[in-house]
């Protein structure tokens, strides 16, 4: 069973999903929607969706676009495309290499497209050669959508989801509240610091309110605070 969306900004909204294996590991699902101003719906990392979902979807509006940020999100996106078939579907090169199965309408990458252009900005994060991704902000929320390049797991969820043994590791790696950091993976193959460098600060720059990631809990305030302290140890 799959969550209620609950609206954190005007037309943006999210809702959480089951938890997935990932390497032993237990990891929250969530994903993002946005009604784009012509009333199209964005949908940023689908989670698993059963027909309450649907109908709670469909009653924001028409779902247009099916969006994937990178290598790893892509589970659920044939259940989204068999309900919704006439919604574009956006994924970095990486992840369109991989699920050739699925039939991609758009390569993400630097620069939104002009479907949503002016309203979502997207910066591509090339460096790691473990994964990139594709980092959105909604300007008129001022909201950071990341998905893996941030994650910020609680102790309450490590107590409760995770072995003994694995929350160490968490804290180890800073994949917990106080840090945020991307996993350690990542930031080990993580290269040409400056022109990642660059991309963090020009979102920055939207003086975010708040951060969305895929896992853990949301930096719903201080939203710039959190970016800062997430990118830690690639800004300093």
């Amino acid at each position: 069973m799959t969550g209620t969306l609950e609206q954190l900004a005007p037309d943006l909204w999210i809702v959480e999903g089951p938890i997935v294996d990932f390497y032993t590991c237990a990891y929250p699902t969530r994903m993002v929607i946005v009604r784009l101003a012509n009333g199209d719906l964005w949908a940023w990392s689908p989670i698993a969706v059963d027909d309450d979902l649907a109908a709670q979807v469909n009653a924001l509006g028409p779902v247009r676009h099916l969006v994937a940020p990178n290598k790893i999100h892509h589970l659920f996106l044939p259940q989204w495309i068999a309900r919704w078939p006439d919604a574009s579907l956006w994924g970095p090169q990486t992840l369109i290499d991989k699920r050739s199965d699925l039939s991609f309408d758009g390569v993400l990458s630097d620069g939104a497209p002009d479907d949503w252009a002016g309203q979502i900005d997207q910066y591509h994060l090339t460096n790691s050669s473990f994964l990139d991704e594709v980092e959105f902000v909604h300007l008129p929320s001022r909201t950071v959508i990341l998905t893996d390049m941030s994650e910020n797991f609680s102790e309450a969820f490590l107590r409760q989801h995770w072995k003994w043994w694995q929350r160490p590791i968490a804290r180890l790696w800073k994949i917990v509240e106080g840090w945020g950091y991307a996993p350690l993976e990542v930031r080990l193959t993580f290269r040409d610091r400056a022109s990642a460098r660059a991309k963090i600060e020009r979102m920055l720059a939207s003086q975010p309110e708040r951060v969305i990631m895929a896992h853990g809990e949301i930096a719903r305030s201080n939203g710039a605070a959190y970016l800062r302290q997430a990118f830690g140890w690639l800004l300093t």
